[in-house]
């Protein structure tokens, strides 16, 4: 446990999170003791955390609300956190973040008592990292860690970032702080691109799941600070089977998604929108299928300057593999030959079967089927068969982004100058820790003026709504670096 997770768990408390105030501050009784010290340190008083021993957080780490835990406490745990909260919560709140692979800055103070100043005072050498239950606001700071060092200010339902780039900035902190435009103003030079893939649509339990991926989607929109568009890509499996019925489904998907996000939406074909029972589709139906979903090879969206080209990966393989095939990628590289000023561009791929071989998150449970040999056939057998051939098209094409499903992992690897995302399952499939089976998807944030990405975000929503959360933030190096 560090500062930041002291902090976490204390705002999650201010800002009625209690679920996810339970769950991590209760989570071990080292945890519990560091942070009953941050409280000291920071002379905030709660009486009951005091009789805390190790047997008491024993029998308090089973409950699950604040109200269980005071019936084994001699205080009212209830009562003090809500004085805390009626204390702090008007208050407005800084954190000042130094930057990734950056040294700390010294510490500084604020001279007002109705400001309440964090000062992160350690090195954020790692380019992976890990936010786990973010209290409401702090997706502000996490969707601008490729500006840090700065400084997020918030108090009760509202936020913004501040970067920051030398110390004399403190001072022009303190003038915006005082200002009427402190939480307005936050356009960038961004654009995000929602990641989604593997939704199998159609089973009645796949639909009711889709209220826990909008929720979050809900949770997050506020915060994309943007002029362009929001854009969503799916990357195949959209459908549990290719009926009429699902497709109907698949569609009406796609139509929420831009009624309630106005989003623009691509998508590519998975194994499962050309198979039914196993069986790779064909005839009238699999024409109906791919001329009702497929489209054109490359869609060019101009206010990003990005090209989104279009892979269908299902065309030459047999149930769960995948190939792509020499042709179509000749009949690609010769519909790119049209586009004017082709260099002005960022090209992006899409396609469902995975490139490279993909594991699963560290804190995640793997099941005994993908351990050992049986995990190597099942990996073997999923793999794009011509992966080789894809892999040397990509390098000879200078493709930097290639993103795709089929394996229900989200995975984030550089290879080769290229970074290949895998998204996982939007509504949940295969990602189990505890209590908890995770829905995920990606958020990748575009910088319009460089023409390149910049961060990539991976998302785990609990879809049996306990208010678990995780992030994972991979920062892509710039450009030049490359």
């Amino acid at each position: 446990m560090n500062e930041f997770d002291c902090i976490n768990i204390f705002y999650n408390m201010i800002y009625g999170q209690d679920t996810a105030f339970m769950r991590d501050v209760f989570e071990t009784y080292e945890h519990f003791c560091y942070f009953r010290e941050w409280l000291f340190h920071h002379d905030i008083y709660m009486p009951s955390f005091n009789i805390i021993d190790q047997t008491i957080f024993s029998v308090a780490k089973s409950f699950n609300s604040v109200n269980e835990v005071r019936h084994v406490l001699h205080g009212d745990l209830r009562e003090e956190i809500n004085e805390i909260r009626s204390k702090y919560a008007p208050m407005t709140h800084i954190i000042f973040f130094p930057g990734v692979n950056e040294e700390p800055w010294p510490t500084f103070s604020w001279d007002d008592p109705h400001v309440m100043i964090h000062n992160i005072n350690y090195k954020i050498d790692e380019t992976h990292l890990v936010m786990d239950d973010p209290f409401p606001g702090c997706l502000d700071a996490i969707l601008n860690i490729d500006k840090w060092p700065g400084a997020l200010i918030f108090t009760e339902g509202q936020s913004t970032f501040f970067p920051m780039r030398s110390q004399d900035d403190i001072e022009k902190l303190k003038a915006f702080i005082n200002s009427d435009q402190l939480y307005k103003n936050k356009r960038t030079h961004n654009s995000y691109y929602l990641h989604l893939s593997d939704l199998h649509l159609g089973p009645a339990k796949k639909s009711r799941q889709l209220d826990a991926l909008y929720d979050s989607l809900n949770a997050l929109m506020p915060y994309l600070h943007s002029d362009h568009k929001l854009k969503t890509i799916i990357t195949g499996d959209l459908m549990n089977s290719p009926s009429k019925k699902n497709m109907y489904k698949a569609n009406d998907f796609m139509t929420s998604l831009k009624k309630r996000y106005h989003t623009d939406v691509t998508f590519v074909l998975g194994n499962h929108d050309m198979i039914v029972h196993g069986v790779n589709i064909g005839g009238g139906q699999k024409s109906k299928v791919i001329a009702y979903l497929l489209g054109d090879k490359i869609k060019i969206l101009e206010d990003d300057k990005i090209i989104l080209i279009k892979i269908d990966s299902n065309s030459q393989g047999s149930l769960a593999r995948g190939a792509v095939g020499s042709r179509q990628l000749y009949e690609i590289e010769e519909e790119l030959s049209t586009v004017d000023h082709l260099e002005d561009y960022t090209p992006v791929v899409l396609l469902h079967h995975h490139v490279y071989k993909v594991g699963k998150a560290d804190f995640l449970k793997v099941a005994f089927k993908e351990k050992a040999i049986l995990g190597k056939l099942l990996d073997s057998s999923k793999a794009l068969i011509d992966a080789p051939i894809f892999i040397s098209w990509l390098k000879r094409q200078r493709i930097r982004y290639v993103l795709h499903g089929h394996k229900h992992i989200p995975f984030f690897m550089k290879k080769d100058h290229a970074y290949i995302i895998s998204a996982g399952s939007a509504t949940g499939g295969g990602l189990k820790e505890e209590k908890s089976k995770y829905l995920s998807y990606n958020l990748l944030k575009y910088d319009y003026i460089n023409n390149k990405m910049s961060v990539c975000f991976i998302f785990y929503i609990d879809r049996l709504k306990t208010n678990r959360s995780r992030i994972e933030i991979y920062i892509m190096e710039d450009e030049k670096h490359v």
